[in-house]
């Protein structure tokens, strides 16, 4: 079904985003928003504004031309709260129709949940907790255990629905009461609550420009639930002139931030979570996880967009994931004990050990880091982008102590800066052994003799043994604190 073009009518915005492969995690081609404010007022009045639906029509009209001329393969088009609640959506929805020819789904509440619960479970396939998505006009709630979507509620708690409802206290107890009136919450105390919407991840935005954050990744960036029942009370308290003032507010959220995160706070003093984790996928991303085979969902996120990263960016064409699992193979008789997470992570970083090929040699090792710290995974926490980025780095620099990998390894500990280090360098001396030639490595063998690392070649690959091989191999094993050697095996 890619390219997938999806048009996401909501409260607060329009958008449209154009997904190619990886079918797993498809990467946005294209991604468009426009804050229209159909909700705005639906409260007070029962019907979309009208300058908002001025607005949304030319969105609209602009959005289905582009997904004609990007010849997508499927345009799924969804209209959620506001369309869904007011008095006149059923009309306008109606009309754009008409106008565009196309075809309109006003997704009921527990397919608007639904399917926001997908889009964390497209990114975070182990998640187990709450689901919440806040638009302009609605918050949905679902519970979600590892792959499996269970009680679900719609509440009519979006900033654009609430605002109007009177002062602070008013709408804090107007919240309180819409909350208590979902008795399935309770059951799902300290678990996460996983938080999606524009209005939620504004408020990671915050977070990291306030925090210094070295990365600013919203994917499963995570505050601890003292953290953010504090950081919430701060924002839930700012008039419009100190939101102004903050460092890293969106200027279109500016409005709507200490609404968001008053109904975050009134919904975490509920839950009581462990922690919240931040989701950049939602709607849009579920609707594609939605239609994908169950083999498909299955696949790991992180590695399935690796192995496609590999692919495309390998200098032999259709070899990339075949190397990077010889290169994994290659490497792993360094690490003796370690946990499936590592190992995860090791393959990973060796899906990748390549994709800096057509860079200046100088220049490499910070590409590498750019791309894993930027890159659309999903399945992997800051601590593990950072970690792989920084393994990578090494795979080309040599070092993970270069200035221009602060980014990653200010996020680590020593133990996981030092493993990082290993994987990078053994990485380092399999690309110098094989000249990335898929085939090579897979008779070739890295083990511990005597405490020594001991590189050992097949007798056919015995020309291979040069001066750059024996400094790569050096420099692994003092990585390792450890003599080395490279030895011929004997024929036979």
């Amino acid at each position: 079904f890619l390219p997938l073009g999806v048009i996401d009518i909501g409260s607060n915005s329009v958008r449209l985003v154009v997904f190619d492969e990886p079918a797993r995690l498809p990467t946005p081609r294209f991604n468009e928003k426009v804050l229209c404010g159909l909700g705005r007022g639906l409260g007070e009045t029962g019907m979309l504004d009208e300058e908002g639906m001025r607005q949304a029509r030319i969105a609209i009209r602009r959005f289905v031309s582009l997904a004609r001329l990007m010849q997508v393969a499927k345009l799924e088009v969804v209209a959620t709260a506001a369309a869904r609640d007011a008095g006149n959506g059923a009309e306008f929805i109606h009309a754009l129709e008409s106008e565009n020819a196309i075809a309109i789904r006003i997704l009921s509440g527990t397919e608007e949940a639904m399917y926001s619960a997908y889009g964390v479970l497209s990114g975070i396939p182990d998640a187990e907790g709450v689901m919440g998505d806040l638009g302009g006009g609605s918050l949905e709630l679902v519970a979600i255990d590892k792959r499996k979507v269970a009680d679900s509620v719609t509440l009519p708690l979006g900033p654009l629905r609430i605002g109007g409802i009177g002062g602070y206290n008013q709408i804090k107890a107007f919240i309180d009461a819409r909350l208590a009136d979902v008795p399935w919450l309770k059951r799902q105390q300290g678990k996460p609550l996983y938080a999606v919407g524009g209005g939620w991840r504004a408020i990671a935005r915050v977070h990291m420009a306030q925090t210094k954050s070295p990365l600013h990744i919203i994917h499963q960036y995570t505050l601890p639930r003292d953290q953010a029942l504090e950081f919430t009370r701060l924002l839930a308290r700012q008039g419009r002139e100190s939101v102004l003032r903050m460092e890293g507010v969106p200027r279109r959220r500016q409005d709507a931030l200490p609404l968001a995160a008053l109904v975050m706070r009134r919904l975490l003093r509920v839950l009581m979570p462990s922690e919240v984790i931040f989701s950049a996928q939602g709607l849009r991303e579920g609707l594609a996880y939605g239609m994908l085979d169950e083999a498909i969902k299955a696949q790991d996120p992180l590695l399935a967009f690796c192995t496609h990263m590999a692919e495309r960016e390998g200098r032999f064409a259709g070899h990339g994931p075949e190397h990077g699992a010889e290169l994994d193979r290659f490497i792993a008789p360094l690490f003796e004990r370690e946990s499936a997470a590592m190992k995860r992570l090791r393959l990973a970083a060796a899906l990748l050990a390549d994709i800096a090929w057509r860079v200046h040699p100088d220049y490499r090792g910070e590409q590498a880091l750019g791309l894993i710290l930027h890159a659309p995974f999903g399945g992997i926490t800051q601590n593990e982008r950072a970690l792989l980025g920084l393994a990578v780095f090494a795979r080309y620099a040599g070092t993970v102590s270069d200035p221009v990998a602060a980014p990653a390894w200010q996020m680590l500990d020593t133990t996981q800066v030092d493993y990082a280090l290993v994987i990078g360098l053994g990485l380092r001396l399999g690309q110098t052994l094989s000249g990335g030639v898929p085939g090579v490595l897979n008779e070739c063998r890295l083990r511990f003799l005597n405490g020594n690392l001991v590189l050992e070649l097949p007798p056919r690959c015995e020309a291979l043994n040069g001066e750059a091989v024996q400094r790569r191999t050096e420099a692994l094993a003092k990585a390792l604190n450890r003599g080395w050697e490279v030895r011929v095996a004997k024929a036979g």
